[in-house]
């Protein structure tokens, strides 16, 4: 339908794109990241606090950016009154997102994404297929955080294949990969995200309310 070759047997949709979605599918993956983000707040509020929460030490607990630097804008002070939880910064638009993001991942047999950080706060990751429906792939981990760079040797520490109705959540300093699927279709509705900040740039805080601007290389032509 249009969305041209696939790349490295791997296609991306921005969630919020008109040509790739209807409104119901845009409704469900908000109701599915609200869970995820209404469930760290009532079991993990440390991430809240920590991470996302405007205080003196928020730009030195962020992971680097994509070029290497510790970011030193702090998000505005006065979201730490407007905003105290997870659901309450994502309702109120107050999130800077990667790029095209959140975004459905697709895909197929030889289909990959290659190692590589996230470099934002957060990333959540939700499977929408079963294992039983795609053979190899899964998310790949290494450990070490800003001890292994996005060109890690070796095989990954630790390979995770979640059934649907689950989440991984990990940090923007994880290298990780979505490993070569060699059979089947795999796919994940996935999104990075930080407190917005003075600096976030304007493409990238849409969210799910309006149709990205995205790159060239987004939907996997790397």
């Amino acid at each position: 339908e249009g969305r041209g070759p696939v790349a490295r047997g791997r296609s991306r949709f921005s969630v919020s794109d008109p040509t790739a979605f209807q409104s119901e599918v845009v409704l469900s993956c908000d109701e599915m990241l609200l869970r995820v983000l209404d469930h760290l707040d009532d079991n993990v509020p440390s991430i809240y606090d920590l991470l996302f929460k405007p205080s003196d030490e928020w730009a030195s607990r962020q992971p680097l950016n994509a070029q290497l630097e510790q970011p030193t804008v702090p998000p505005e002070e006065y979201l730490a009154e407007t905003c105290e939880s997870l659901r309450e910064l994502y309702m109120m638009g107050e999130l800077e997102w990667s790029e095209g993001e959140p975004a459905i991942n697709v895909y197929e047999a030889s289909g990959y994404f290659g190692a590589h950080k996230d470099h934002l706060a957060l990333t959540v990751l939700i499977p929408l297929t079963s294992p039983d429906d795609f053979s190899g792939g899964g998310t790949g981990f290494w450990a070490g955080n800003r001890m292994v760079d996005e060109n890690p040797q070796g095989p990954p520490d630790m390979v995770l294949k979640p059934p649907p109705g689950s989440a991984l959540v990990f940090g923007g300093d994880v290298t990780h990969a979505g490993l070569p699927v060699e059979s089947g279709y795999r796919s994940v509705f996935v999104c990075s995200f930080s407190t917005r900040t003075p600096v976030s740039p304007q493409d990238r805080l849409h969210g799910m309310q309006a149709p990205p601007k995205v790159s060239p290389n987004f939907k996997g032509t790397l």
